[in-house]
């Protein structure tokens, strides 16, 4: 089941509440006991690997894989050095 935050419109507190995409009960403040909950939008972290931050980056910028192996000078991770490779014979 996902995570919602919300926000008390009463006594204007966060909190986040744990229920079912599905679930159409209104939610409980679990200070004041009040239902007038608005819904926050959440902030949201990717975890990319190196291998993928590359690829994301690489439409962007074309001398991304030289600047890379210049910066890491020779110190590249096997999966980094794969990308990189790839990426330049592109």
């Amino acid at each position: 089941m996902p995570f919602y935050e919300y926000a008390c419109q009463p006594c204007r507190q966060a909190m986040t509440i744990r229920h079912s995409m599905t679930d159409t009960t209104p939610q409980r403040c679990p200070i004041c006991g009040s239902t007038e909950l608005t819904r926050l939008i959440s902030q949201v972290a990717i975890v990319k690997s190196g291998t993928d931050r590359s690829k994301d980056l690489s439409w962007i910028d074309k001398d991304l894989s030289q600047r890379l192996r210049k910066q890491a000078g020779g110190k590249l991770s096997p999966g980094l050095r794969e990308t990189l490779d790839r990426l330049k014979s592109d």
